[in-house]
């Protein structure tokens, strides 16, 4: 991967805000917490410097994620005019944003920032910092540096950011400066076991049923090792129930003792969704990146054009080998 000076690429995307008057912002598909929480607080801080922004999101806001403020302005579809800059959060490519093709090429500047180490180094500037927990930590590092006093509805945001992508602070990412982070939004009074309460304790009962049906399909392979979870079209189509409803299932399949990596199939349209897990040294992104995806080293994901059948003898062989 290659390596910039970060403090220097800060510097120009301060000043890229300081003299630019509207902005692009995008996430990636089937967007989290991470995704839409620095959204919506870039956003905020941007208005409140008289910007003009426009959101979007290929993909739905997830129905536990509508807590947070203003998720109405993120649009689903993309705007015809030119922009000053475009930022794109947590997309370790643009294709990871969606058909963003025709935004970026009419863009002044085109920033990605991002906490992926597959990320590629597609924008005129570059934030990418693998070893920041999450794309929320990166985005309160940029406020930081600007002097901004993040208002309580920015805090939950990036609190939600950092929570969900560090797992509540159990995945290995999670560092004393992401403890220190979340110390300072804590700070602005913001209800942070309310948000936590949404995040973790409150699922509809389509979520509930999708779980459900994802653990009667539970399977152990490699010896105990590797754990397969696999939702197909019908399963969601049974419980009225949309792909979101699946988020964090996987980590269900991690829970079982000897389990060294899990993998969850999700059947969509005319593709499947591969989600990756694993404890310690065995790298996922690797595999998802073997199979044009990407993410952490351990928890990544990758898509499939074609069938279940097919996505599952591929991605089954790598990872028994890997396991072996």
């Amino acid at each position: 991967m290659r390596t910039l000076d970060l403090e220097k690429e800060f510097k120009r995307l301060e000043e890229l805000i300081a003299n630019s008057g509207t902005f692009f912002l995008a996430g990636h598909l089937n967007p989290d917490g991470d995704t839409i929480g620095s959204m919506l607080a870039i956003a905020s801080v941007l208005k409140r410097l008289g910007k003009k922004v426009r959101l979007f999101s290929q993909d739905p806001v997830p129905d536990n994620l509508r807590f947070l403020p203003h998720t109405g302005s993120i649009r689903a579809s993309l705007p015809s005019g030119k922009f000053d800059a475009a930022i794109l959060l947590e997309c370790s490519t643009p294709a990871r944003g969606g058909d963003l093709e025709t935004v970026l090429k009419k863009a002044g500047t085109v920033v990605n920032i991002d906490h992926h180490k597959t990320s590629e180094f597609y924008g005129d500037i570059n934030i990418v910092e693998p070893h920041s927990s999450s794309t929320a930590e990166i985005v309160h590092r940029l406020f930081y540096n600007m002097n901004v006093n993040i208002t309580r509805r920015e805090a939950a945001c990036l609190y939600t950011g950092i929570v969900t992508d560090t797992g509540r602070f159990h995945f290995p990412a999670t560092s004393p400066r992401t403890l220190e982070t979340a110390s300072r939004l804590l700070e602005t009074g913001f209800k942070f076991s309310r948000v936590n309460d949404l995040l973790y304790a409150t699922k509809t009962c389509e979520a509930l049923k999708i779980l459900g049906r994802a653990l009667e399909s539970l399977e152990f392979t490699a010896g105990g090792k590797l754990a397969v979870l696999t939702l197909k079209l019908s399963d969601f189509k049974d419980f009225g129930a949309r792909p979101e409803h699946s988020e964090n299932v996987i980590n269900f399949g991690m829970m079982a003792p000897g389990v060294k990596a899990a993998v969850m199939f999700r059947e969509e349209k005319g593709r499947i969704s591969v989600t990756f897990r694993s404890r310690g040294h065995i790298d996922m992104s690797a595999v998802a990146k073997s199979f044009g995806g990407g993410g952490h080293r351990n928890a990544s994901g990758c898509r499939f054009q074609g069938t279940m059948h097919a996505a599952r003898l591929k991605v089954l062989a790598v990872l028994t080998r890997l396991l072996a």
